[in-house]
């Protein structure tokens, strides 16, 4: 993990590919320099067989998708929500460094408020903690309304949180307005 960079702006990256695919639970994990996330789908309408999520909402994260591989080839599952898919993805530093770019060339309002409750925007304030912390992250695992973390602090002591949504929402507002006074300076 890049010590410049930071988590903030790489999980806000990964967090804006993340939506597209409207993920209802999901892991992320660094793998080396490369991110690793494991997540359900839930699909609407018909069952799904194996290998038929992808194709659409996947161009949208991956642009051209050279590799079918990087979706889990298991069948959709019906649970008590409905169907859903298993997916597992991995992102690189060169994946990141894109979707970052490609975030930025949409955001052209400077004066526009991000949606706080948008997954880019939790997976934002989570990265942005873990550098207050100056912690190197381990997991983060999403299940409806909460969120752990886990992480190893510079003594190398092991720690995990768990956060409401409604927890990361303060986190954010005090984000957001650290920004702004930085802005206004």
């Amino acid at each position: 993990m890049s010590e410049v960079t930071g988590y903030a702006q790489v999980l806000r990256a990964i967090g804006q590919a993340l939506e597209t695919l409207k993920l209802q639970s999901f892991e992320v994990e660094p793998v080396g320099e490369d991110f690793s996330v494991r997540g359900n789908i839930a699909l609407s309408g018909a069952v799904i067989g194996a290998g038929q999520v992808g194709r659409n909402p996947l161009r949208a994260i991956w642009g051209d998708v050279p590799n079918p591989k990087r979706v889990a080839t298991e069948p959709a599952r019906i649970g008590a929500s409905g169907a859903s898919t298993t997916v597992e993805l991995r992102y690189t530093i060169r994946d990141v460094e894109r979707l970052e770019y490609e975030g930025q060339s949409r955001r052209t309002d400077a004066n526009r408020v991000e949606d706080a409750a948008s997954l880019s925007q939790n997976l934002r304030c989570i990265g942005a903690y873990l550098n207050q912390k100056q912690a190197r992250l381990l997991k983060i695992a999403r299940q409806g309304e909460a969120v752990w973390l886990e992480y190893e602090t510079t003594l190398g002591s092991q720690m995990k949180e768990s956060f409401a949504l409604s927890g990361l929402y303060d986190l954010w507002v005090r984000m957001y307005m650290q920004r702004a006074g930085r802005a206004n300076q």
